[in-house]
């Protein structure tokens, strides 16, 4: 026979049960504050890959508050908290009412750090075909992740900046200029500081300059060539914009499989 149950007993049941409540919680609300400071961190190393690479220097404005939430797609939590980290760090300094700026100190110190990446990185001896696929397996990589990762922002961006190829395509000169910023922004879309970095320092290397020149390539880069590009510039962003990212892999890959073509036969040219 089941004895009966004295109050005490409900009392003590009762208490445990809180007390379970509140121990499955606290798992819960550990992920959200680890995903939180992840976000954050990310955030941080993302603005400081675009000082970096916009070659900001001490006392520049970066924007104000809702103009950084918009850019980055972020929360203005998470802003204020990637901010704050920044200026703990010397980095950044927030002037209520104007905006954030790059600190005093930071100028020195990235430029110190920048030259002593980029001559280790003016060391690499890979030929131009190694180069070719470099570029293959970086940016390849880069669309999917754009697909996954890109802000409303920078999906705008590389419309945009597809758009300006198009619209560039009866100017030889503009065109290695346009193609350059299009592929950008799909690097910066990946929210990888690794890879924004990895482009800024060795972006010229994998795309070479003056190789869109119909006046200086007229058997290779014809105007039937250039209307080709477009399309898949047009591809890519398709992709990239339905978060497909095997798609856009695809996209990019036969994208550059044919650019790389027309490399090989500027290479056998002597460019």
């Amino acid at each position: 026979m089941i004895p009966a149950a004295t109050s005490g007993d409900i009392i003590s049941f009762r208490g445990t049960s809180s007390a379970l409540s509140r121990s499955c919680d606290h798992p819960v609300k550990l992920l959200r504050r680890k995903a939180l400071e992840s976000l954050t961190a990310r955030t941080a190393r993302m603005i400081q890959s675009q000082i970096d690479e916009a070659g900001l220097g001490a006392g520049d404005r970066l924007g104000t508050l809702a103009e950084l939430c918009d850019q980055f797609g972020v929360s203005r939590t998470v802003i204020r908290e990637a901010i704050a980290a920044l200026a703990a760090d010397g980095i950044l300094e927030s002037r209520h009412g104007v905006g954030v700026f790059v600190a005093e100190d930071m100028a020195e110190t990235s430029r110190r750090r920048d030259s002593a990446v980029l001559q280790t990185m003016s060391q690499f001896s890979g030929s131009f075909m190694d180069m070719l696929e470099l570029r293959m397996a970086f940016e390849v990589h880069a669309a999917g992740l754009a697909a996954q990762r890109k802000s409303l922002a920078q999906e705008g961006a590389i419309w945009s900046a597809a758009r300006d190829f198009e619209a560039a395509v009866a100017a030889d000169r503009a065109l290695d200029e346009k193609d350059f910023a299009f592929h950008q922004a799909i690097i910066q879309a990946t929210n990888n500081t690794a890879f924004l970095e990895f482009f800024s320092l060795m972006g010229a290397r994998i795309l070479p300059t003056a190789t869109l020149s119909r006046q200086e390539h007229p058997t290779l880069v014809t105007d039937a060539y250039i209307e080709h590009t477009v399309q898949e510039h047009r591809a890519i962003c398709h992709e990239i914009s339905g978060g497909n990212a095997e798609s856009a892999r695809e996209a990019m890959r036969a994208h550059l499989s044919r650019v790389h073509n027309r490399y090989r036969g500027l290479l056998f040219q002597g460019m």
